[in-house]
């Protein structure tokens, strides 16, 4: 894969920014964009530097890299807008976290009368290194979203706005030579939006 391929890709990656648009984004001609994509001719020094800037991508990612790895690595590449909500949450720091977090909250939800509710959970980062080498222990929070009308003062609870998240599937993270590095360069890529 050269710079044109890379450079539709990225295009196509910001929102299906047709070329006309990254044309007066850069200030130059739409034919000239197609003239990059097709590598008949090339940018200048500071054109090449404005797409790195417009697409949050490194000189050497642009011009030399493979940026157009999703197809190989990742499927159902999209931004999805999830809309504000309250929840209750719930951190452990034992040898089986994540059961243990989510099997609270699950108690908690029944015992709460929250029927059918909608489990979240993610690592909880704060855990020592002596926790985790030597008593094997690591952290994750479980959370119970919360219907708009319930009630309880006496509980604390937390609330996330409306936000976009960038979402992808990994296909097959075994096979990847560096998929840390081609997952964190999509997101930027998405977050570029």
């Amino acid at each position: 894969m050269g710079f044109g391929s890379n450079l539709q890709f990225l295009r196509k990656m910001h929102n299906g920014m047709t070329q006309e648009k990254l044309a007066e984004r850069i200030g130059v001609s739409r034919q000239t964009i197609s003239k990059w994509e097709l590598e008949s001719s090339f940018p200048e020094m500071e054109k090449a530097i404005s797409l790195c800037d417009l697409f949050n991508c490194s000189l050497d990612e642009l011009l030399r890299g493979n940026i157009n790895t999703d197809e190989d690595a990742y499927i159902n590449i999209r931004i999805e807008t999830i809309n504000s909500f309250r929840y209750f949450m719930y951190a452990v720091i034992s040898e089986n976290p994540e059961e243990d977090a989510k099997n609270y909250i699950n108690n908690w939800a029944i015992s709460n009368g929250i029927a059918y509710s909608k489990i979240i959970g993610w690592n909880f980062p704060f855990v020592s290194q002596e926790q985790i080498n030597v008593y094997h222990m690591h952290g994750y929070v479980a959370g119970c979203i919360l219907k708009e009308n319930f009630e309880d003062n006496s509980l604390k609870t937390n609330s996330q706005f409306t936000h976009r998240y960038a979402i992808l599937t990994i296909q097959d993270p075994i096979h990847l030579e560096n998929p840390l590095y081609l997952f964190l360069m999509h997101i930027r890529l998405l977050c570029a939006i």
